[in-house]
């Protein structure tokens, strides 16, 4: 039996990254459940390796390969229909009486309409870790637009905005793998603080926080020396980044039959609605066309035409820019803090938001050596071993002039600029 196999999931997740961190705790002995909806929605498969309305054979062939999918079980429940309610509820929530967990990757709002949120299940099962992986976090001015990777790396300056203001390149196939890795690591430390409290908690894990912790090379040299990346080499084709007039960027993503109607009729544009996915000439002098429509406006008009219009659109964010975007700022992802010899410090923040047992900020990174001997007396050792080791060179400590140590107050909560 595996390591988790006294824990159950409900796992709700699509696309990728939910099923992905469903998929390392399944292959961790966790007894995961795919609650699966009877019917392909929104023209998209159950998740990234799972074909569209496959056919008996193709499905076999398909589940065959399914890493995502490996060590899972899988219920067919239509919780989105109203009119099967409260009979697909009650099922539901009977499964919830015996699980620890349930994963979900809907737009926000989307499992209150389907009365199986955190707030509804947890009077079910006080023991219930409910998380949710979201593209902006479940609230803040952004929360509620489309997206995909490209959107939610370029507000986090994932897409690498260089000093010239190009786009160097985008999120792409890693977005739902490190999404998915900070939700399995949440979801094992709200199971492991559950053993002490008895009780669950709900955890948002957003692709903008995710993704923006993958900048941390280029986000570390501009906070700590105002560097932005070298130059780009080209600038991308195709409509996925597209120049305004002031010329900052936006970057679109609407892969969706919904989406791209929706951008194409806001632009003034319906004749390209055809023209959604094909190639050749005539598809190569429409993206010259809307290059051009875009720079006859502000990315700020622009974002405020094409949100309205529920199209998958961002702004594209440099580092700088990024650290200072309000939804950025509004989940947390951008720390401030006083340290004891630089002045005020900038960090990226964490994109794990538990709402009982916040990410708490400890200490900076320590010097080599500085907690040598904390460690070691908590161990057991006395002071006359603890010498010895250091003398024999097995062990060093810290020993620097004035150096007061850079640690906070135990349990202090994540800076106050955190969340604006």
């Amino acid at each position: 039996m595996g390591m988790l196999s006294n824990y159950r999931m409900l796992d709700l997740g699509r696309f990728m990254a939910a099923p992905f961190a469903a998929h390392m705790l399944a292959d961790m002995g966790m007894d995961v459940i795919k609650v699966e909806e009877p019917e392909p929605r929104y023209g998209m498969a159950r998740d990234v390796l799972t074909p569209y309305e496959p056919t008996p054979e193709g499905e076999r062939k398909a589940a065959a390969y399914n890493v995502l999918a490996r060590n899972k079980k899988s219920i067919a429940l239509d919780l989105l229909r109203p009119e099967l309610r409260p009979r697909s509820q009650e099922v539901f929530y009977r499964l919830v009486k015996d699980a620890d967990v349930v994963l979900e990757g809907y737009r926000p709002g989307v499992v209150k309409w389907m009365g199986i949120d955190y707030e509804t299940l947890s009077k079910i099962n006080p023991r219930i870790i409910c998380c949710s992986l979201s593209g902006y976090g479940q609230d803040g001015p952004y929360a509620k637009y489309p997206g995909h990777a490209g959107q939610f790396g370029a507000v986090g300056g994932a897409v690498n905005l260089d000093a010239e203001g190009y786009p160097g390149g985008a999120a792409g196939s890693a977005a739902g793998y490190v999404n998915g890795l900070y939700a399995s690591n949440a979801i094992l430390g709200a199971l492991l603080e559950r053993e002490r409290s008895g009780v669950g908690q709900y955890i948002d894990v957003s692709m903008l926080g995710a993704l923006m912790s993958m900048t941390m090379n280029d986000s570390v040299r501009y906070l700590r020396d105002g560097v932005l990346p070298a130059p780009a080499q080209r600038r991308p084709a195709g409509l996925a980044f597209l120049e305004c007039k002031d010329g900052k960027w936006i970057t679109t993503g609407n892969a969706e039959t919904a989406f791209w109607e929706a951008f194409c009729k806001v632009i003034d544009r319906p004749q390209y609605i055809p023209l959604h996915r094909a190639t050749g000439a005539e598809f190569d002098a429409m993206v010259e066309d809307i290059r051009a429509l875009f720079k006859t406006k502000t990315r700020e008009e622009w974002l405020a035409l094409l949100w309205a219009a529920d199209s998958a659109v961002a702004p594209m964010n440099n580092v700088a820019e990024a650290f200072d975007d309000p939804q950025v700022r509004h989940i947390g992802m951008a720390w401030e803090m006083p340290h004891p010899s630089e002045g005020t410090v900038r960090q990226i923040g964490s994109p794990m938001t538990f709402s009982r047992t916040p990410v708490e900020f400890e200490r900076f990174a320590p010097i080599i050596g500085e907690h040598t001997h904390e460690v070691l007396e908590s161990a057991g050792y006395s002071a006359a071993e603890i010498a010895d080791l250091e003398e024999s060179g097995i062990v060093k400590s810290w020993a620097g002039d004035g150096w007061v140590g850079n640690t906070v107050a135990p349990g202090a909560p994540a800076p106050a600029s955190a969340r604006s």
